[in-house]
């Protein structure tokens, strides 16, 4: 599948505009869903971009935090003054889908007093219609290969996006996360933060139709790992590392 169209935000009237886009509305198909690249991100690092995909449109949008910094989030709407993206991020009755919240949601809290309400993080929802082991989390390129419904030949680009991104960023690979602070950004940044949030509505699409078909008890499960993990940005300090691999234990030795 072709991406989607998208823009580069890094002005303040860039920003209203984009929010006078957002869907309002409360439906129970989610139309927002979020990804956040930065330098060890979380309450640690910094915010680079965060990317911004409103399926209804459809558009992905790549705001550039590095350069408005708070004003990306307090920015007011051109048509209802009362809207900025703090607000619609904060808004009980809006669905943020993502795909694993901690990292994203301790950076946004730490550094820009966000608090995300209404979260849908796909990563469990991967864990929770699993027919195998549940010891271990996906992480999202593997998903999208295993889920997005992929053909042999759109899977291979999506690897090699993946890699030239790679290449520019991780430092085991030679690069640097300070990549997603260069203006104008490489090309190969901008398709690899693209294609981070372009699955996400296919990979919504299949895990909650395979959850219809679970134990009623997995929604429970899955909102209340959902607020633990909101709620790590609270905690004295944010864990790094492998133990962030591995599956909550509650999610253990429960019925498939």
């Amino acid at each position: 599948m072709a991406p989607p169209e998208s823009t580069f935000i890094d002005t303040p009237e860039g920003i209203s505009g984009l929010l006078s886009l957002i869907p309002r509305e409360s439906t129970s198909v989610p139309s927002i869903y979020i990804d956040l690249e930065g330098f060890d991100l979380c309450r640690d690092g910094s915010i680079s971009i965060l990317q911004l995909f409103i399926s209804t449109i459809p558009h992905i949008y790549i705001i550039d935090i590095h350069t408005l910094g708070h004003a990306a989030f307090t920015t007011p709407c051109s048509i209802d003054p009362s809207i900025t993206l703090k607000a619609i991020l904060e808004d009980s009755s809006i669905p943020i889908v993502c795909y694993d919240i901690r990292s994203d949601n301790d950076a946004l809290y730490h550094h820009y007093s966000i608090s995300i309400s209404n979260v849908v993080d796909l990563q469990l929802y991967e864990l929770a219609t699993r027919t195998g082991s549940r010891k271990l989390l996906n992480g999202l390129s593997k998903a999208i290969i295993s889920y997005a419904g992929l053909s042999p030949l759109e899977a291979y680009v999506m690897d090699q996006i993946k890699q030239r991104g790679v290449l520019l960023f991780a430092p085991e690979k030679g690069g640097s996360y300070e990549i997603f602070n260069h203006r104008p950004l490489p090309q190969e940044i901008l398709d690899y933060c693209v294609q981070d949030v372009q699955y996400l509505p296919s990979l919504w699409r299949h895990f909650t139709q395979e959850l219809e078909k679970k134990d009623r008890r997995w929604k429970d499960r899955i909102r209340t790992e959902t607020q633990a993990r909101i709620d790590l940005c609270r905690k004295d300090y944010f864990v790094k590392g492998r133990q962030n691999a591995l599956g909550p234990p509650s999610f253990q030795n429960f019925p498939r």
